[in-house]
């Protein structure tokens, strides 16, 4: 990393602390999404489905019970499955949240037995946040919510219908507060849920809590102990991916939610390292470079002139190079962008990337977030691509060690996504028999993993596993290293350099430089000690010569 890059560097290993909090929340109305719905049980989420509805033939179940206690909510869409079986996600959970709201409406809540059982709220859908003027004014939001309506309006059971307009505000509710249902994993988004209550906490690009989900139940966990869950002015989760730059995340969160953020990491000088650029008077002359902001007041060394300049080499960035390193951003952006809505081969996909990585690795550093961007979008290809297993294992690592700083900057305290990265990475060095590393990035993953979820969850458990054989390797490594200390210099050496790091072994490297140095001034001092000896002596050789 260059110096520029400092800000990233110093997020290392956080304090998060060791008593998990959780707080559950049950869903007013979900539904999964059209690629899982053949999938998952349309009641509990679990995985295993066995029985089909008799009615409809699409909705799935994985048990008699499951069908039953089901059938509050697919009794308000059966109907209009059977007339229509492509009814898509959105319609399917308007028809769910405009069937219960008219139920509650009705007072038939409390004639069906069980209808508030795992579906508790402390509000009801109306009181709930909604952006229903600002969806008006947007021509494409209200087109989508037509279609929807329209296709609501022609399938679904009569008995279960509103007017447009109270349509629309349930719509507008949905639309503002759904919540992705992941599966038990954590790994895959299976469904939306409407949680009445978990939406009371608001947006941060910098969470101090997430949520996950088991099944229909939401899970709203805290990053680290001193979060209290309770108070929902100081927690916050985030409603977008946290990767991008500012810019990127408050034109999504205008664009969806109709607000511009101003969070704690918004409001942070240093996020707009996300966007620097690389100096290009320190890099044509050194290794070491500074990097540069083009965002936020404080990379205005003129705010006058708007002029851009390098605090450590006082150069003035030209205008050109600015426009072409905002160019870089927008071209990798697009570039990621095309690749996914186009199906593109792999090797194909990843030469492209790599293209755009090389135009642009000596004005973009690696703690820019659209240089980051791009490496992990290549990072899923690698193993797509023909080459050898090592090869593989050493670019794949190579792409998410450039990452790391980044990761560490974005993703704070227990966050799921960077133990992730770390468990990836964890797995990498293993394979590559790099034991201390393994055990190194396992160690800080199963933290973080045990610690949000607890030791019994998959991802606890499967960390645990890799860890648990990276730290035997190692040790089965150091007892063989104890085993032939005495018996084999050559062999202790090597397995000496195999537990140092990287930055231990330069470290050793340069103290042997230095011992070096100090024996060859310490032999040089001595030679001309003997020197001025022999000196002193021949310079007594004439008067000696007198003598005699």
């Amino acid at each position: 990393m260059s110096s520029g890059d400092a800000p990233l560097e110093a997020v290392g290993v956080e304090k998060i602390g060791s008593k998990p909090k959780s707080k559950e929340f049950y869903p007013f109305a979900y539904s999964l999404i059209d690629s899982t719905k053949d999938h998952y049980c349309w009641t509990c989420l679990g995985e295993t489905v066995e029985l089909t509805c008799d009615q409809c033939k699409v909705a799935r179940f994985c048990s008699k019970q499951c069908q039953v206690s089901g059938a509050f909510d697919h009794k308000y869409e059966c109907g209009a499955i059977q007339k229509c079986a492509d009814l898509n996600t959105d319609e399917r959970m308007l028809i769910r949240i405009i069937g219960r709201y008219k139920d509650i409406l009705d007072g038939n809540d409390k004639k069906i037995d069980g209808f508030y059982t795992n579906r508790e709220s402390g509000r009801t859908v109306m009181q709930i946040w909604e952006h229903c003027a600002d969806m008006k004014k947007d021509e494409h939001a209200m087109n989508v919510f037509k279609k929807i309506y329209d296709r609501v309006k022609q399938f679904g059971d009569k008995n279960y219908l509103v007017d447009e307009e109270v349509a629309f505000q349930l719509h507008s509710r949905n639309f503002i507060n759904r919540h992705s249902i992941s599966n038990v994993d954590y790994l895959r988004e299976i469904g939306k849920g409407l949680y009445l209550d978990l939406c009371r906490y608001d947006h941060s690009c910098r969470p101090n809590a997430i949520y996950s989900c088991n099944g229909t139940v939401a899970k709203l966990r805290a990053l680290h102990d001193s979060v209290d869950l309770e108070n929902v002015e100081t927690t916050h989760y985030t409603y977008i991916e946290l990767p991008p730059c500012k810019i990127q995340r408050r034109h999504m969160l205008k664009e969806t939610w109709y607000f511009e953020c101003h969070c704690e990491r918004c409001e942070d000088p240093e996020d707009n390292w996300l966007t620097a650029v690389i100096c290009p008077v320190c890099i044509s002359k050194s290794e070491f470079h500074k990097t540069v902001k083009l965002h936020g007041p404080e990379a205005y060394a003129n705010p006058q002139t708007l002029e851009i300049v390098c605090d450590r080499c006082n150069n003035t960035l030209e205008r050109e190079y600015i426009f072409l390193a905002l160019d870089g951003m927008r071209t990798i952006r697009k570039t990621i962008e095309s690749a996914e809505d186009v199906s593109t081969e792999p090797v194909e996909l990843l030469k492209i990337y790599q293209g755009a990585l090389m135009s642009y690795e000596r004005v973009l550093p690696m703690s820019n977030a659209y240089f980051c961007q791009l490496i992990a979008a290549m990072i899923p290809l690698i193993s797509r691509v023909s080459m050898t297993k090592k090869e593989r294992l050493v670019a794949s690592l190579d792409l998410h060690f450039k990452c790391e700083p980044f990761v560490r900057y974005v993703y704070r305290y227990a966050h799921p996504s960077k133990a992730m990265h770390f468990l990836q990475m964890g797995q990498l060095h293993l394979e590559l028999h790099n034991d201390k590393d393994a055990a190194r990035y396992l160690i800080e993953a199963h933290r973080i993993m045990d610690y949000l979820f607890g030791a019994d969850h998959f991802l606890s458990k499967q960390t645990k596993g890799f860890m648990d054989h990276a730290l035997s390797s190692l040790m089965q490594f150091q007892r063989s290293f104890v085993n032939v200390l005495e018996k084999a210099p050559e062999a202790k050496k090597a397995l000496e350099e195999r537990l140092l790091t990287k930055e231990e072994k330069k470290a050793l490297k340069d103290a042997e430089k230095n011992k070096k140095k100090r024996n060859n001034k310490k032999n040089k001092k001595h030679a001309e000690t003997n020197k001025k000896t022999i000196d002193d002596d021949l310079g007594d050789l004439p008067e000696l010569v007198a003598d005699l």
